[in-house]
């Protein structure tokens, strides 16, 4: 009876020795379980992070793609008033040749009148060919008469000259105030290009800042899947080992209660296994009012290449992009994304619907603008470099919808 009861003494200790080091191990992989978890949650937050980023670069990004455009459009209408002032000075100049031609004329006239003059004077008396002129009078009245036709030839002769050498004075002034205007127009082209350049070299800064962001991001989707694939195999392989230490408790707790003589019946030991369940939450996606058309013209033209102020299907910016699927609809629609942003009725993000417009900026200066399709997506021309393509609410958010 002693040694049975120093026996079950052994037993007992073995069993809880047993106990014990299962309880460590247990612990251990529970640190280790808290510890991916812990990664993980860190890696979802700075992942938040980027996104919110993201969303922002982008919008700066869009905000860019529109100013440029903007300062194309002001170039191109400069360049057009720049050519319409060299053609009205070159208008001008041909005018001045024509009055410079009537001086040129109106001397030679004066010449030939001089030329008359000497001929009909027999002798140079002052040198003067009018005045040679007076005094070769044949009688008093020749005289007058001489007199009143030199007279009449210089006044002639006079207002003449003045008259064409004044047009002439003030095709000059005219000429030199447009070369004025087209200077100031040239001056202001090239602060638009200088303008225009800089912007690009904004965007150029404002892309790179956004692969770098889109890489960080993508570094941290392949970081939170090698630790999502951790936990799974650390959940597996711990909940593996509970199994095998349940196991093995029971077998020792049943050997200590089989050799306890003072037991009355012996107790079979039982052991538990756990299992899992897991829960998957459907989501809904509502879907706006009957948009079909729209959506399906502005779907047949995805991947149709980014072009600043394109409304055809050879290349679309954003808003012609609206524009000419709507026109296809038989909807008539306005041509900027700053005047669409006015039309209906304003709807939240949360609360889109398939077929609504959505924009970026504020109503009545959308700098940015798509179609929502339902499931958190919308159709979007996005910028110069790439194709009509569906973006996603989660990296590129919109400020607001338009329910038209």
């Amino acid at each position: 009876m002693k040694t049975s009861k120093q026996f079950l003494r052994v037993l007992s200790v073995l069993a809880l020795s047993g106990t014990l080091a299962t309880s460590l191990t247990s612990v251990v992989r529970a640190d280790n379980i808290s510890d991916t978890k812990d990664k993980i949650n860190s890696n979802k937050s700075t992942t938040s992070q980027l996104l919110a980023k993201i969303q922002d670069q982008q919008k700066t990004l869009a905000k860019l793609n529109n100013q440029v455009s903007e300062k194309i459009n002001d170039i191109d209408a400069n360049q057009k008033a720049i050519a319409s002032v060299t053609k009205e000075i070159a208008a001008f100049d041909t005018k001045i040749s024509a009055a410079q031609k009537q001086v040129t004329d109106r001397t030679d006239v004066l010449k030939k009148q001089l030329v008359a003059l000497q001929k009909q004077s027999s002798n140079s008396i002052s040198g003067n060919v009018y005045v040679d002129f007076v005094l070769n009078s044949k009688d008093f009245s020749d005289l007058i008469s001489r007199s009143m036709t030199v007279n009449k030839l210089s006044a002639a002769n006079k207002d003449a000259l003045d008259a064409v050498n004044e047009a002439k004075q003030q095709l000059s002034d005219l000429r030199q105030d447009k070369a004025d205007s087209k200077q100031s127009l040239e001056d202001k082209q090239a602060t638009l290009v200088q303008q225009k350049n800089d912007l690009e070299t904004l965007k150029t800064n404002a892309q790179k800042q956004q692969d770098a962001f889109n890489k960080e991001l993508e570094d941290h989707k392949g970081e939170l899947a090698a630790l999502q694939a951790q936990l799974s195999q650390q959940t597996a392989d711990a909940a593996k080992k509970a199994q095998e230490d349940a196991a093995k408790q029971a077998a020792a707790q049943a050997a200590v209660a089989q050799a306890a003589a003072s037991a009355a019946a012996a107790s079979a030991s039982s052991s538990s296994s756990a299992s899992s369940q897991s829960s998957t939450a459907t989501s809904t996606v509502t879907t706006g009012s009957n948009q079909g058309n729209l959506i399906a013209n502005v779907q047949q033209y995805l991947g149709v290449p980014y072009v600043w102020g394109g409304t055809t299907p050879a290349g679309f910016d954003c808003s012609g992009l609206i524009y000419y699927a709507a026109q296809q609809a038989g909807m008539s629609l306005p041509r900027t994304s700053q005047a669409q942003s006015t039309l209906g009725t304003q709807v939240s993000v949360s609360d889109l619907q398939a077929g609504d417009l959505v924009f970026w900026g504020g109503v009545g200066s959308a700098y940015h603008v798509g179609i929502y399709i339902g499931n958190g997506q919308y159709i979007h021309a996005p910028a110069p470099g790439q194709n009509v393509t569906v973006g996603n609410v989660a990296y590129f958010r919109p400020d607001f919808g338009r329910r038209i």
